[in-house]
This record gives structure tokens, C-alpha cells and sequence, in this order.
């Protein structure tokens, strides 16, 4: 939460609202014992309900996910201007 905060104030910094920005949330590590149910990290992080994924790192589970995630949003953002 202290990140996305950060992040949010970063980006205002430099004149852009999180809310206005094409992006993609990703729970990683969720291999390890006893992480926290994704509903719950929904609730406390995706406040704008946008696209999320789970990932483990270590093995690649869900990084492709996550960045054809990404890169479709990105696609999307540039055909409204062009």
C-alpha cells in the first residue's frame, strides 16, 4: 500500500493521475505459503478495478500473462489517438 501510495504521488509529481493511466496490477510470489487471498489484495490495492494477474516470478507463472495484459491496454490507448 506505502508503494502505490508513492507511486500515485510520484506520478502527480509529474503532472499524471494513476486513475487517468492505462495499468495493470500483478500479485506476485503467489507460490509462497500463506499469502493473502487475492479478493482481499483487490479490495486494499485495485481500488480502480483494473485488469490484475498472479504471478510467480522465480518461474515465470504469469509474467507473459501480465505483459500481454499490458501491452494490450497499451494498443487500445494508442488507437484512440491515431
Amino acid at each position: 500500500m506505502e508503494s502505490l501510495e508513492d507511486l500515485r504521488i510520484n506520478l502527480a509529481e509529474q503532472g499524471y493521475a494513476i486513475e487517468k493511466l492505462s495499468y495493470a496490477v500483478q500479485y506476485n510470489k503467489r507460490d509462497l505459503p500463506h499469502v493473502a487471498p487475492v479478493e482481499e489484495m483487490n479490495k486494499l490495492l485495485n481500488v480502480n478495478s483494473v485488469q490484475w494477474f498472479e504471478g510467480v516470478a522465480t518461474t515465470g507463472v504469469g509474467v507473459f500473462e501480465t505483459l500481454k495484459g499490458v501491452a494490450k491496454q497499451v494498443l487500445l490507448e494508442l488507437k484512440k489517438h491515431y
